[in-house]
């Protein structure tokens, strides 16, 4: 099974919603290591993925976690600058709308969330923000209207809505935006791989419901060594002959999303979810 197209190659999980699905999610998705930083603070603080955002849906992902800033003196959509806990990086909003048309371009039934979880400063322009994302990418954005339909019924709603595009406050278009996605974070800027153990099992017992995207972050970080490859943690966690963990997630948000199977746990747990509906 490819990961680039592991959605539309699992025919099976059509009858879901997005909100009922388990889903790949890359935590920080625009501070990769191909970005350029600031001299400070040093870039391994900063970096939660390998690659690119197209590198990310490539392979596998399906949720980008994303937080933009605002500079007013850029043109276009490089207006919007990604960050990490407000520092910088090379990384726009138009290389994430390029990154996304052209993965789906060449994978047009896969559907993708874009997580805008922070739109940073007290000038943020959500008017320009509106109009950069309807025009450049709003034939791919699923309508709010249709939130609640299942992959098979948004599909044959149309062939190119696959972008499910959701973020904070009441400025932003309410037509082409969805509701904020809730974090489920450990709520400490540092985890350790037990703490965050601990906090996922607590989530658990009692999660969010499926009626609306939720995400959870599944991702440690230490001031010594910045965000944490944890991906034998995660495979071990998330294995479904382990745990419910992964049936009871939307989106799993991680760090440096290659190392883990992740994406084909996932897969599994969709399959799963779509067989007890058919039941």
């Amino acid at each position: 099974m490819s990961n680039n197209n592991w959605m539309g190659s699992t025919p099976a999980i059509d009858t879901l919603t997005i909100a009922e699905l388990t889903l790949p999610g890359t935590h920080n998705a625009g501070s990769d290591w191909r970005a350029d930083y600031p001299f400070y603070p040093s870039r391994h603080w900063l970096v939660c993925q390998h690659d690119t955002f197209y590198a990310q849906l490539h392979h596998g992902s399906r949720a980008l976690d994303i937080r933009l800033s605002y500079e007013a003196s850029a043109e276009g959509p490089k207006k919007f600058i990604l960050h990490h806990n407000g520092f910088r990086n090379s990384r726009t909003l138009g290389q994430l709308i390029n990154d996304v048309e052209l993965f789906l371009q060449k994978n047009p039934d896969e559907f993708i969330v874009l997580d805008f979880h922070k739109l940073d400063g007290k000038d943020f322009d959500h008017d320009y923000f509106n109009k950069i994302m309807s025009s450049f990418l709003g034939h791919r954005l699923i309508p709010r209207w249709n939130a609640a339909l299942s992959l098979r019924e948004l599909k044959r709603a149309s062939t190119q809505q696959r972008v499910f595009a959701a973020g904070p406050g009441i400025e932003l278009d309410h037509t082409i935006f969805h509701e904020y996605v809730s974090h489920k974070w450990s709520g400490t800027d540092t985890t350790s791989p037990d703490e965050l153990r601990a906090f996922i099992g607590s989530v658990m017992q009692n999660p969010p419901g499926s009626w609306r995207p939720w995400s959870l972050s599944a991702t440690s970080y230490t001031y010594l060594g910045g965000p944490v490859d944890i991906h034998d943690q995660l495979n071990e966690w998330f294995d479904l002959d382990n745990s419910d963990w992964a049936l009871k997630c939307n989106i799993i948000n991680v760090d440096f999303i290659e190392e883990s199977d992740l994406v084909e746990i996932c897969r599994i747990a969709n399959l799963m979810k779509a067989r007890e509906r058919a039941l």
